[in-house]
């Protein structure tokens, strides 16, 4: 069972410190360390059953048994294991206990065993809400793990560390190792790891206020923890939406994203995941416009308030959880109720922030205020003003800094300089210099001269093509007009002139050259895409107009508005190339074209009367592609031939 708020070492180092044991034991009975491997292992299945109570059981009886036959391995390992499966449980005070029994054997530990100590150390203070502790010893860790740790447990540290930087507030160095992890992850398609890093992105960038970076990440997050077929991490993931949309105020749809992942794990055992997601729901219930949800404000209320009993005081989702029953209880003008929350956020505020520090003085006033206290409400008051202030003037003290660090640099350059100023060799510096100028210049200019003359000849060029374009759009419309409806009208003449003419006939070579000439006509108008007017809409109204062949047309995707309008236009005309071939050398084919915003697809099935598919319209096709960075292909397989068109990439 995999948990990614705590440190999950996988199988390969688990190995490599069974064999450190094994190694170990060559010094004891070869039946103790034997035994006590079994025991790791019997653990570790029961593990993977997600059955926590055996595997306890079992890990205390190889740490009995360690500690009878005085093996220290065992006893160590035994011990780091335990601390693993209650951290999983929400135990952290018990994984520190155990954490703890592992120092007698610590000088002893190999660096194998010693990364598993320090990154399941880490996780455990942060269990406890002791972030500095947390941070310091993952930074412990990290060095450990780049050379002993495979992909998965190094994304994992660097995504904990993250985590614990942005508990202490410092959001550039939680970005910082976030995007180390997920530079590994994307790298190996390690997709339970980059549902972890994202949705802790999607965390941090709901406390920086900036929601729609979250909502990206947060579906990056479902997308890949459904990929990797971990439901625990598609459910934190819309956890981490559900409190967004609160946060932005908009609690109808917080409310039913969050029900959805509470519905999905009410009946569990998991009591973490649960009560972060009742930390957001409660407020998205209270604030709801609907009497159904309303109702179920008290009983959410009750069961966070058992699930908070269960954590430490000091865990992040017991912080969380007392963060938002604070903002109720103002909002319901319980003051005094409130007041009591709020000094329990204090008495865990200084390991890690909870609230901003302003924001916290501030509902503490206005709590003391409607008390009847009001001297000190107003000196709180006072202070959370000078706090916002502070934290608002931050960046502007930084940029002060640096301003007079610069100020202070370019005052020492200038004594310099006036110092050199009395040495006769600056007049030769002077020399050089206006000569390096000069030099300079000139390059310049030449390299300004040579830009020049390379766009002048790339306009040319491009100019030259177009002109060439058009002369094979007129040669094609003049073949089209001589060799179709000039032979057509031909025809109609001689049968009108017959004594034996064939009305019906008459009428069907006067549609047919009517439908010739409409489609030249429509090819002949330029699609003007401005004022709204859309590629998929173009090419729709166009090829409704095609009477022959019939043409079937699918869209499908969003963005069409985004793609070019140059774009959009040799699309257009490419699609009139490749139809017109088919109206010349497959009149009876059943054609099917999709378009979506990145691609065109053209089908057409019938039998071909001539053309061996190299002629100019071809090649007029795979000109207007390469206009636009585009890449056509064309297939040929029977009676069905098949252009493809990838573009806006």
């Amino acid at each position: 069972m995999k948990n990614y708020c705590l440190f999950n070492l996988n199988r390969a180092i688990l190995v490599m410190a069974i064999l450190c044991i094994i190694m170990a034991g060559c010094k004891h009975d070869n039946g103790v360390h034997q035994q006590v491997v079994n025991y790791i292992t019997q653990a570790e299945e029961m593990l993977d059953k997600e059955d926590l109570d055996s595997s306890i059981a079992i890990l205390r009886q190889a740490y009995d048994f360690s500690s009878s036959n005085g093996y220290s391995w065992g006893m160590a390992e035994a011990n780091l294991n335990l601390a693993r499966s209650f951290n999983m449980i929400g135990h952290a005070d018990s994984a520190l206990t155990y954490l703890n029994k592992c120092i007698n054997t610590f000088q002893e530990m190999p660096d194998s065993m010693l990364t598993q100590y320090y990154a399941e150390l880490a996780a455990t203070y942060g269990f406890l809400g002791e972030m500095i502790k947390a941070k310091d010893f993952s930074l412990k860790t990290i060095p450990f793990m780049l050379k002993y740790g495979s992909n998965e447990d190094k994304v994992t540290i660097y995504g904990n560390t993250g985590i614990y930087y942005r508990h202490l507030g410092m959001n550039d160095s939680a970005i910082y190792y976030y995007q180390q992890g997920l530079d590994i992850a994307l790298k190996n398609d390690e997709y339970e790891s980059q549902a972890f890093l994202d949705n802790n992105l999607a965390v941090l960038y709901v406390d920086m206020q900036r929601f729609k970076e979250c909502y990206d990440y947060c579906q990056k997050a479902v997308d890949a923890a459904r990929k990797a077929g971990n439901k625990e991490m598609e459910i934190r993931a819309l956890m981490t939406r559900g409190a967004a949309l609160v946060t932005e105020l908009k609690y109808e749809d917080a409310a039913d994203c969050l029900l959805d992942a509470y519905q999905q794990v009410k009946d569990g055992a998991n009591p973490i995941i649960k009560l972060g997601i009742l930390s957001p729901l409660i407020k998205a219930v209270y604030h709801s416009k609907r009497p159904e949800l309303n109702s179920q404000y008290q009983q959410f209320m009750e069961l966070g308030d058992q699930l908070y009993s269960q954590q430490a005081p000091s865990s992040i989702n017991a912080a969380n959880w007392l963060n938002s029953k604070m903002t109720l209880l103002v909002e319901q003008n319980r003051y005094q109720e409130a007041l009591n929350t709020i000094v329990k956020i204090e008495e865990i505020q200084p390991q890690m922030q909870v609230v901003p520090i302003d924001k916290l003085y501030t509902n503490k006033a206005r709590c003391l205020y409607r008390l009847g206290k009001h001297k000190e409400a107003y000196e709180l008051q006072l202070e959370a003003s000078l706090a916002a202030d502070s934290l608002k003037n931050e960046e502007i003290t930084n940029k002060l800094s640096q301003l007079t660090a610069s100020y202070e640099m370019t005052q020492k350059e200038l004594e310099v300089a006036r110092l050199n100023q009395q040495h006769s060799r600056n007049q030769t510096r002077i020399a050089i210099l206006a000569a390096l100028l000069i030099a300079v210049l000139a390059a310049l200019g030449a390299l300004a001269l040579w830009t020049r003359q390379r766009r002048q000849q790339a306009q040319m060029r491009e100019t030259r093509r177009w002109v060439e374009g058009v002369e094979q759009e007129r040669a094609r419309f003049a073949r089209e007009l001589h060799d179709g409806a000039c032979n057509d009208l031909l025809a109609i003449g001689l049968q009108l002139h017959s004594d034996k003419t064939d009305k019906a006939q008459v009428g069907q070579q006067i549609s047919t050259l009517r439908a010739t000439l409409r489609n030249l006509s429509h090819e002949l108008m330029p699609p003007q895409f401005r004022d709204g007017v859309r590629l998929d809409q173009a090419l729709g109204y166009y090829l409704s107009h095609i009477e022959s062949p019939k043409v079937d047309l699918q869209t499908d995707g969003d963005g069409w508005d985004s793609i070019p309008a140059d774009t959009a236009y040799q699309v257009y005309r490419i699609t009139q190339e490749a139809i017109g071939n088919i109206i010349t050398h497959q009149p009876d084919a059943q054609v099917e074209v999709n378009l979506s915003p990145t691609r065109l697809d053209i089908v057409s099935t019938g039998k071909v009367q001539q053309g061996d598919g190299t002629g100019i319209g071809l090649q007029s096709m795979k000109e207007r592609a390469e206009s636009i960075g585009a890449t056509l292909s064309t297939l040929v397989k029977d009676d069905t031939f098949t252009v493809s068109l990838d573009f806006n990439e």
